[in-house]
C-alpha cells in the first residue's frame, strides 16, 4: 500500500487545514508519474491516445463541449494565451484540432477552434487509459479504504465547487464596480449596468 510521506509536515493543531493541504501537496508529488506515465508514453507501439500528454489530454477536454477562443481554452486550462496557442498549434497538425469557422474571425485569438473526430476520438481513449491507471492503484486498497477515498474525492470537489463560486462572485462584484465607475460620469443619469464575465471550467 502506499504511504504518505511524512517528512516537512505540519503538527496538528486545533485546525488541521494546514495538515490537509500538506498531505494533498505531498501525494499529489508521488501520484503524478504514474498519471503522467511518461514512459508509457515513450514505449515502441504506444497508441495516439497513449502518447497524449497530460496537458494536450486537458486542452482537448476543455474543448469536448463545443468550440472554444483561444483566450477562453487558456482560461479554461489555466494557461498563458501564448502557451495555449502553442498547444493548439501541435494538436491542429495532428490533425486533433481545428479552427470551428474556417473562413471567420481573422484574429487568431478571436477564431474558436474545436475537436475534430479524430481528436475525440483520442480525447476519450486518453481518458479511459488515465482510469485504467487509476483503477490499478486503487486495487490494491480493500473495500472500505476505497469508500473512504471517494468520500474524500467527494468532499474535495464540494471544495472547489464553493471556491469557483466564491470566485465568480469576486468576479461579478469587480466587473459591477469597473461598469458603474466608467458610466458614471455628469448628465448621464444612471451607470450602465455591469455584465458577468462567462467562465469555462474544464471537464
Amino acid at each position: 500500500m502506499m504511504q504518505v510521506m511524512t517528512t516537512s509536515r505540519p503538527e496538528t493543531t486545533g485546525d488541521d487545514l494546514d495538515l490537509l493541504a500538506a498531505v494533498l501537496a505531498e501525494l499529489r508529488a508521488r501520484v503524478a508519474p504514474m498519471v503522467l506515465a511518461r514512459q508509457e508514453r515513450r514505449r515502441e507501439g504506444a497508441t495516439p491516445a497513449e502518447r497524449l500528454s497530460t496537458p494536450q489530454h486537458l486542452t482537448l477536454l476543455a474543448l469536448a463541449d463545443g468550440p472554444l477562443t483561444m483566450s477562453a481554452l487558456a482560461a479554461a486550462t489555466g494557461v498563458a494565451s501564448s502557451t495555449a496557442t502553442r498547444m493548439v498549434q501541435a494538436l491542429t497538425r495532428g490533425g486533433w484540432v481545428a479552427p470551428a469557422d474556417p473562413g471567420g474571425e481573422a484574429d487568431r485569438r478571436r477564431r474558436p477552434v474545436t475537436l475534430t473526430p479524430e481528436g475525440r476520438e483520442v480525447m476519450d481513449g486518453a481518458s479511459d487509459t488515465l482510469r485504467l491507471r487509476l483503477r490499478g492503484l486503487f486495487s490494491h486498497l480493500d473495500a472500505d479504504e476505497r469508500a473512504a477515498i471517494l468520500a474524500g474525492v467527494r468532499a474535495l470537489e464540494k471544495a472547489v465547487q464553493l471556491d469557483e463560486e466564491r470566485r465568480d462572485r469576486a468576479a461579478a462584484w469587480s466587473a459591477d464596480s469597473i461598469s458603474s465607475a466608467e458610466g458614471d460620469v455628469p448628465g448621464s443619469g444612471v451607470a450602465e449596468p455591469g455584465r458577468m464575465p462567462s467562465r469555462i471550467t474544464p471537464r
